[in-house]
């Protein structure tokens, strides 16, 4: 044992800040939701992307090439059907996915600036201060 510790009292550690549940279910709707809105949002820009000239394979437009044989499952027979029926599928799917990153990053930046600013200090009451020093640049 050494000279500055003893076993008669100790402190409990503080617990760490946990995400709160609330935060949680939050995060679980928008890990949801951001891909459907992604996916609403690209089926209004493809059709505009020939009108802006963006240079996208023509092979991504028209109706879905699905060649695979399905099994005789009713859900997914009529899950393939419908898909088959989609025009412009590869074309909404790959702009989906990027405008899915793009809102990902987007409410990273934001909430990151939400915690920054709500967030509780980093120094504890017991903590000193960090010291205001001005060095000056060595001359030798």
């Amino acid at each position: 044992m050494s000279k500055y510790s003893s076993s008669a009292h100790q402190r409990p550690k503080p617990k760490r800040d946990r995400i709160p549940p609330l935060v949680r279910g939050i995060g679980c709707i928008m890990f949801v939701l951001v891909p459907i809105v992604a996916y609403g949002i690209a089926r209004a820009v493809v059709p505009l992307t020939v009108r802006w000239g963006l240079p996208i394979p023509i092979q991504w437009f028209g109706l879905p090439n699905i060649r695979f044989s399905v099994p005789n499952l009713p859900f997914l027979v009529e899950l393939v059907d419908l898909l088959r029926k989609e025009n412009n599928l590869t074309a909404n799917l790959v702009f989906a996915v990027i405008i899915t990153v793009l809102l990902y990053g987007l409410m990273t930046i934001v909430f990151g600036y939400a915690y920054s600013v709500t967030a509780p200090s980093q120094y504890g009451p017991m903590d000193v201060p960090p010291p205001r020093v001005k060095t000056k640049k060595y001359r030798r």
